[in-house]
């Protein structure tokens, strides 16, 4: 068993979690009430349930290889995951500091979640 993989999984699908039923509170009821085209607003409609997807998907595949590390390129995978999500919260890190926001760091907090997803899961594949 990977405790670092099976953590990061649990993270992430607490992430994901508070992704699918906060976010459709805030930012998105809003967003769709917005006057908007509607073809940029159900392309970005549809990113954000990518996205969803990406995040529900990462998470089960972490706490699957978590519970069976020793499936071929388990590692290679829990990399890759953990990689893409450290990017993931160095994007929001770059947009909540390029922003008029008083408080940079914690207007958009999903980059907390994101990098610790990430790293731990690059810790877990590297011990």
């Amino acid at each position: 068993m990977n405790y670092w993989w099976l953590i990061s999984g649990i993270i992430g699908l607490i992430t994901a979690c508070i992704h699918l039923i906060g976010g459709h509170f805030d930012p998105i009821k809003p967003f769709l009430k917005s006057d908007l085209a509607p073809v940029p607003k159900a392309t970005l409609h549809a990113c954000w349930h990518m996205v969803t997807l990406i995040l529900f998907l990462s998470a089960f595949e972490l706490i699957y290889l978590g519970i069976k590390p020793s499936q071929t390129g388990g590692n290679l995978l829990a990399m890759f995951i953990g990689i893409q999500f450290v990017g993931f919260s160095v994007v929001f890190l770059i947009i909540s500091f390029s922003g008029n926001w008083k408080n940079k760091l914690f207007t958009l907090p999903q980059w907390t979640f994101l990098l610790a997803v990430g790293v731990i899961s690059i810790v877990g594949s590297i011990y």
